[in-house]
């Protein structure tokens, strides 16, 4: 028989368990042993990304125009490559100090980050304000005043993103912040996939320098959605998208115009009018109701009447046009 201290110093033994230890997963040709997050989320297909390209291209266009027009020197941005790596990976990929900016996209409330190198945030700023850009300092970091200049040149390119995105979903820019270091944004929880959108820059005949817009998924996916339910309904043989453009096109107004046939009247006739002349239409009241031409944009349509209806004229349809017409 146990005592209560021979209980407190012997605990009962379990029967061993076997588990499963999850199989560590080993970087081909490295031979380390990579750690899985679990939190990580999973790419987008590359074959869904590129339904994305002419848009993202129209949006590079659409920032060359404006930069252009800021700085008053030629500027060309294309799109240079698509890529997808957690923030994580690719704020640590960039210098530190260096120029980023971040905006919140409106209704999708994720934030986009936007980098660019310092020396081409430098070429900008003195092209804007009149120079040659010729000398540039040599540092990584820009000043108080710098930031500020080159706060406005953002803007100029954050207002160019959600235009070629309207036939899809109406986007907004919220509220933009500018930061010397891509640690102090906060994109999203830890582990957040991004599309890394390199765009190349080119100022006059300058070498290019690389801009890298990052698209969190949270983003992305809902625009992504309506890409593809819009590029699916064009493709589509079927009936919906031919009834849609046919309601459309009967629902727009059109003029129609009420008049009676043309007379015709000598030039000395016409200098001759004054207020309170009397035209004759060319018809006799023995003749019966006088027949009004139907007309929408210049084109016969059908003929009508005049009717009373109380203390109102109204027009009765007698013939209308058939589309076989000639």
């Amino acid at each position: 028989m146990l005592t209560a201290q021979d209980a407190t110093a012997r605990p009962p033994r379990l029967p061993e368990a076997s588990v499963d230890l999850p199989t560590p997963v080993v970087a081909s040709g490295s031979g380390r042993v990579r750690v899985f997050d679990l939190h990580r989320q999973e790419t987008v297909e590359r074959a869904r990304l590129r339904r994305l390209q002419p848009i993202l291209e129209t949006v590079a266009h659409r920032i060359g125009s404006s930069l252009t027009s800021a700085i008053r020197q030629p500027v060309h941005v294309e799109l240079m490559s698509l890529e997808q790596r957690t923030w994580e990976e690719h704020s640590s990929s960039l210098p530190d100090p260096t120029f980023v900016s971040s905006a919140v996209l409106l209704p999708l409330e994720g934030r986009l980050v936007l980098h660019l190198p310092v020396p081409l945030v430098l070429e900008l700023i003195d092209f804007h304000l009149g120079g040659d850009a010729l000398r540039q300092p040599d540092r990584s970091q820009l000043t108080e005043i710098e930031r500020a200049l080159v706060g406005t040149l953002t803007e100029v390119i954050w207002n160019e993103l959600p235009p070629p995105f309207a036939t899809l979903v109406s986007l907004n820019v919220g509220l933009v912040q500018n930061s010397s270091s891509p640690l102090l944004v906060q994109v999203g929880r830890p582990g957040v996939m991004c599309l890394i959108v390199e765009l190349g820059v080119t100022i006059a005949d300058r070498d290019q320098e690389t801009v890298v817009l990052s698209i969190p998924l949270t983003v992305l996916l809902p625009v992504l959605e309506q890409v593809e339910r819009h590029q699916s309904s064009e493709g589509m043989d079927g009936l919906v998208d031919h009834r849609e453009a046919r309601r459309r096109i009967l629902s727009v107004p059109m003029e129609l115009k009420v008049a009676y046939p043309p007379i015709s009247l000598t030039p000395d006739e016409l200098l001759g009018l004054r207020a309170g002349d009397v035209i004759h239409l060319g018809q006799e009241p023995s003749e019966g109701s006088y027949e009004l031409q139907l007309v929408v944009q210049d084109t016969p349509f059908g003929t009508g009447i005049l009717v009373e209806h109380g203390n109102k004229l109204f027009c009765t349809v007698v013939s209308k046009r058939e589309s076989g017409d000639e």
